[in-house]
């Protein structure tokens, strides 16, 4: 049996299921499509295959309650990259389901950063500050 072995990183993103800040959601099926056209965007524009793990969760702050996705990324041992490339890739695969998902804030935790993408300072109305 065959090991490789690399340099541990990772990265995760959440995403809400609701379009903008309405009721309506985004289906799983809706979901996916995004994800692999966004996945196939970042392949070709920055030669990196981001293997992606998505696990159903939910966003719960001050009255906020809203179905969201988990985006969990690695370095793929098999197939290892740069850290930067691999930081710029999922940055820009995230910036692309904002786009066709339709949503204004996505955090992105790093192992050494947080960082808030957001397209305009409004927040969720439920959200009771």
């Amino acid at each position: 049996m065959n090991t490789i072995t690399s340099t541990t990183f990772t990265a995760t993103a959440t995403v809400g299921l609701y379009k903008s800040y309405s009721k309506e959601l985004i289906s799983i099926n809706t979901f996916k499509k995004a994800l692999c056209k966004a996945q196939e965007e970042i392949k070709k524009e920055f030669n990196v295959a981001l293997s992606t793990k998505m696990t159903l969760c939910q966003i719960i702050f001050l009255g906020q309650e809203e179905p969201s996705v988990s985006l969990d990324f690695i370095q793929y041992p098999k197939f290892p990259k740069d850290e930067v490339v691999l930081q710029e890739a999922i940055m820009q695969l995230v910036q692309l389901l904002m786009e066709s998902l339709d949503q204004n804030r996505i955090v992105i935790v790093f192992q050494n950063e947080t960082i808030c993408l957001e397209k305009s300072e409004e927040i969720d109305p439920k959200i009771q500050l």
